[in-house]
């Protein structure tokens, strides 16, 4: 089966992929909103309670394959890139941060400095923490951008994924020193996924499931030891089963996977502050001891309802205006420069293919 590369990235897999990251970190830190209730109460899934912040690095993974789908078609052009980039991300961060000034107003979270709060939401790279705990990854997720916008149009998804594995080395020797997240180990798990995407088609002889169990295995059997080299390769693993697997997608519960996945972004952003706001409402209504297990999954799932709405109102309609104004960027570009060397070559195919 070919996939077109709009499609691709919109795969049903991969949209798992991503509500399975998502809802594992999701799980990881939903001991916040268990605060006013005893710890002695708690049941939790071992695995998600030890392992749920590894979906951190399957959403980088993640990243790296699909960044690259994108950086893969001929007409890819920084600035399209950057403004489609911008309005992914921005708008629903935004709304997470007028979020959080609304707690510290109440007292409810950590107070900030208004200059570091101003900095932090621009998502560049900062030494220390951020003022919204959870944007720590966006930081890294902007350097990878950039990185590949400025290598692509250069040296191509191989240059690409030599860049990415030399700063993960130089991350692994120096001790990750402060780079602006370039030079940063972090850089291996999106190295992954540009290396799933390279694999292409020459892996699809595997199928899902012998890479989901080897995956799942080799990071079942490393734990105890992860490196800097078993978690990316790990995450690679997993992420090559789920880009290939076949399941009936439009039928329930699968449908409501994929829908995870596409509001996984608000979930990653928007659980914490739900969770937050669930312990004052626990104290509030001072519930059983045994309500705990349901209380921590009704905050999950109410996460999970309003990050789906935050998509449909907020990140799909900002995420059309960011396609609309880079269709323009677009236009403009080719009209004001002459074709790149790789718009050049895919035109003389083109007749042939």
């Amino acid at each position: 089966m070919q996939f077109s590369t709009a499609d691709q990235q919109r795969l049903p897999g991969v949209q798992v992929a991503r509500a399975i990251a998502a809802l594992s970190v999701a799980y990881f830190h939903s001991y916040i909103a268990l605060r006013a209730l005893p710890e002695a109460a708690q049941i939790p899934i071992p695995p998600l309670k030890q392992w749920g912040y590894l979906g951190v690095n399957l959403f980088f993974a993640i990243s790296g394959y699909v960044i690259c789908l994108v950086a893969a078609k001929p007409s890819f052009s920084t600035l399209p890139f950057a403004i489609k980039r911008v309005f992914r991300l921005y708008p629903i961060y935004w709304v997470a941060m007028a979020c959080i000034v609304g707690l510290i107003a109440i007292g409810k979270y950590r107070q900030e400095p208004i200059g570091h709060f101003l900095y932090s939401m621009t998502l560049l790279p900062q030494q220390g923490a951020p003022a919204y705990d959870l944007s720590w990854t966006l930081e890294r997720e902007m350097v990878f951008y950039a990185t590949a916008a400025l290598v692509v149009p250069i040296a191509g998804i191989r240059g690409l994924a030599l860049v990415m594995a030399s700063l993960a080395t130089a991350g692994w020797y120096f001790k990750n020193p402060w780079s602006y997240h370039l030079i940063s180990t972090t850089q291996a798990d999106f190295l992954a996924g540009i290396v799933v995407f390279l694999l292409g088609t020459h892996a699809r002889f595997l199928g899902a499931i012998i890479p989901l169990v080897s995956g799942v295995a080799l990071l079942v059997f490393t734990h105890a030891s992860p490196n800097v080299v078993h978690i990316p390769l790990s995450m690679g693993i997993i992420l090559l089963g789920m880009v290939h697997l076949q399941l009936p997608w439009d039928r329930w519960p699968l449908r409501w996977m994929v829908a995870m996945g596409d509001a996984s972004y608000s979930i990653y952003l928007l659980h914490y502050i739900v969770f937050i706001g669930s312990v004052y409402l626990c104290v509030a209504v001072a519930p059983p001891n045994w309500m705990c297990e349901p209380w921590r999954f009704a905050t999950l799932a109410a996460s999970a309802i309003i990050s789906i709405l935050t998509w449909r109102i907020i990140e799909r309609p900002m995420i059309g205006v960011g396609n609309r104004l880079a269709a323009v960027a677009a236009r403009w570009q080719s009209a004001s420069s002459p074709m790149s060397p790789r718009e050049q070559s895919a035109a003389v195919r083109l007749p042939n293919q």
